[in-house]
């Protein structure tokens, strides 16, 4: 039997070293919430962190309303979800994490917030919980799965799954490090020369810069929906690249910029029809992110178009994935998969993942199905190691991240969180003298031995008393600025 004792809820404040442009949105600081539980069995306590930042126009993409109001929907629906956690118990964390899942979703849909909104509420508490039964048991993630002790039951997420187990589709034995897919933002200079507003911090600003440093070997490129203005983007970006004796794969992140799948359609046509970007998609590109708006992604008149477009390209979907069974209703449209952020769930990812492969090994015809890893510009000390452990013991060989580049510091979540981060993952962070602990990309990759060892991929307990408990008034004062 496993207890939630007490959760405690968490924010502090963060900033960018440089601006994020994503969509219709630019990141220049966020609040950062915490989220602190304890757990029981009857014999011992553990407990466990999760956190994850409130940025602008991504759980909701409204353009019409104000980011601090955007703010005070997630506040609401992460109190709601530690509301319905405090106090509960089941024989597993699935059971926990199933019934957390349910009943916050029936409140999700009578108060009409998205299932974004609603999903991060969850996936907070089910990350902490999940630390701390790994910390509770002395057990790092990746055993825990394959031992069963969460109790994990893909059938009643995919009934296709059913009867079958988690330790069929993820790795025992992690690959000692992880490939970086570093993210091209839409404002993002390629050249040092077009660089402005240099922090001056000692890390690299423009792409050249980021390549010449990490030796990225993947990039996520983001695009707006205009094919003449991408067909130079992508160009620029592949002469920067081969500029510095480098030839990274690609996903191109469509950032909802098309109503339509025939508008995507269109967009790629015109882009195939330059001959160099057509042979650069080809030789380059893993997959398209997230191409149609959220609104109409799902559409059942796309099937046609999705069909066509997914013979020669895997599409997949990411902002439309609002809920459990959302990645198994867009492969069945049309789509390649999905993707896996820890925003949106651990359990959920993990069983996207299952049914992905799942597809890819017992039908021929979806062979091109696919899920990647991505990053909703997460940090240090609990964010970036979580979704690590998570994605390596997926199986999957690279994840993207920008949040070591965008924000260049771990969230001040404690004084000390330098040091632990140095001390317990010298493999994974470094510092350059008193400087914050910064990923350690070393040829395109980072590190995973350190973090995989630890329960949750952070070793460290945190002292989380200088902090501010997290309330709607807490998090607008922030968001506000």
């Amino acid at each position: 039997m496993i207890r939630i004792d007490a959760i405690n809820l968490h924010v502090t404040a963060i900033h960018t070293r440089i601006p994020f442009r994503y969509g219709i949105a630019e990141m220049t600081a966020a609040p950062h919430v915490v989220v602190e539980l304890q757990v029981s069995d009857g014999v011992a306590t553990a407990r466990g962190f999760a956190s994850e930042h409130l940025p602008p126009k991504w759980f909701t993409k409204d353009p019409d309303s104000l980011f601090v109001d955007d703010v005070e929907d997630l506040v609401a629906g992460i109190q709601n979800a530690a509301a319905l956690a405090r106090n509960s118990e089941a024989d597993t964390v699935f059971d926990l994490w199933w019934s957390l899942e349910q009943r916050h979703t029936a409140w999700a849909h009578a108060n009409s917030v998205p299932g974004l909104v609603a999903g991060l509420g969850t996936s907070l508490i089910e990350r902490a919980l999940i630390d701390a039964v790994c910390r509770l048991l002395g057990a790092p993630f990746v055993r825990a799965i394959h031992s069963d002790t969460f109790g994990i039951e893909l059938g009643r997420i995919h009934p296709e799954l059913a009867g079958r187990s988690l330790a069929e589709f993820t790795v025992q034995d992690a690959a000692p490090s992880m490939a970086i897919r570093h993210t091209v933002g839409l404002s993002d200079p390629l050249t040092d020369d077009e660089v402005r507003d240099d922090p001056n911090d000692g890390l690299p600003v423009s792409l050249a810069a980021v390549l010449a440093r990490y030796g990225a070997k993947y990039l996520k490129i983001k695009t707006a929906g205009n094919a003449d203005n991408d067909i130079d983007r992508l160009k620029r970006i592949d002469e920067v690249c081969r500029a510095n004796g480098s030839s990274p794969l690609w996903t191109v992140d469509g950032n909802e910029s098309m109503t339509t799948a025939a508008a995507l359609k269109s967009w790629l046509d015109a882009l195939s029809a330059d001959p160099e970007v057509d042979a650069l998609l080809h030789e380059k590109l893993i997959a398209i992110e997230q191409p149609i708006h959220r609104n109409h992604a799902l559409d059942e008149s796309s099937r046609a178009d999705l069909h066509a477009v997914g013979q020669r390209f895997s599409v997949i979907i990411d902002e439309s994935d609002e809920a459990i069974d959302t990645v198994r209703a867009a492969m069945d449209l049309g789509y390649a998969g999905g993707t896996y952020k820890g925003c949106k769930g651990v359990i959920r990812g993990l069983a996207n993942a299952a049914l992905v492969a799942a597809r890819r090994v017992d039908d021929a015809s979806a062979a091109a199905t696919i899920l990647t890893a991505e990053d909703l510009s997460t940090v240090a000390p609990l964010t970036i190691n979580q979704d690590l452990v998570v994605a390596a013991t997926m199986g999957l060989t690279h994840i993207e991240r920008n949040g070591h580049h965008y924000w260049g510091t771990p969230a001040t979540l404690a004084s000390n969180v330098n040091d632990l981060l140095v001390d317990a993952h010298p493999d994974a962070f470094a510092r350059d003298g008193d400087g914050p602990a910064r990923l350690h990309v070393v040829d395109g990759a980072v590190s995973l031995a350190s973090i995989m060892a630890a329960p949750f991929g952070t070793a460290f307990e945190l002292d989380l008393s200088e902090l501010e408990p997290l309330s709607i008034a807490s998090a607008r004062r922030i968001a506000h600025g």
